[in-house]
């Protein structure tokens, strides 16, 4: 179906210590000192970002537990993706209550417009379920159940496209602060 990945920032700590071991002066160690607390900043911001809307994606698992299980029920299905959109709705909430990096909300935003997507994407999804326990739809019921189909398919595109972006928006937020991106096992 849809595949997120995010990206963590890397923070070598051998690097600062190293640099910090070339200066012997209290000056230059005041700088390295202040370079490494804004590198752990940094840091501490994308991992932020990234557990607060892991808590989101990880929910959507219970989805497709519920749904892959031929016992489980269209209503378990559907307490599922409630489930889960009342914890995106609450990941949206954190991550709004977050601060910008220097003015740059860049990352926050593309978590975001992911999460976002994730909601408009399930509460879509939901609508499909009571069709897919009737054996014969009317025209009508036919009609509305493919149009709600492309609508969940037009989403899960955008979500894939929302997930590329946030890609180039990390690469984009590590050059800016000058840190490598390592992807995030799996």
């Amino acid at each position: 179906m849809k595949k997120f990945r995010l990206l963590t920032l890397l923070w070598i700590a051998l690097v600062a210590g190293a640099l910090a071991g070339c200066w012997s002066d209290n000056k230059d160690d005041f700088i390295i000192e202040d370079i490494t607390w804004e590198n752990e900043a940094v840091i501490n911001y994308n991992d932020n970002l990234v557990d607060i809307a892991s808590q989101c994606l990880t929910s959507e698992d219970a989805i497709w537990e519920a749904y892959d299980n031929v016992n489980s029920t269209t209503e378990e299905i559907m307490n599922a993706i409630d489930n889960t959109i009342a914890k995106c709705g609450e990941t949206t909430s954190k991550i709004n209550e977050l601060w910008d990096r220097e003015g740059d909300s860049s990352l926050k935003d593309g978590v975001l417009s992911i999460i976002e997507k994730e909601i408009a994407y399930y509460s879509e999804f939901k609508e499909l379920l009571p069709f897919l326990e009737k054996w014969d739809l009317s025209d009508e019921e036919l009609g509305y159940y493919n149009t709600i189909y492309s609508e969940v398919e037009a989403l899960d595109k955008e979500l894939s496209e929302a997930n590329d972006n946030l890609l180039v928006i990390q690469e984009e937020f590590a050059e800016k602060y000058w840190f490598e991106l390592e992807e995030a096992a799996e």
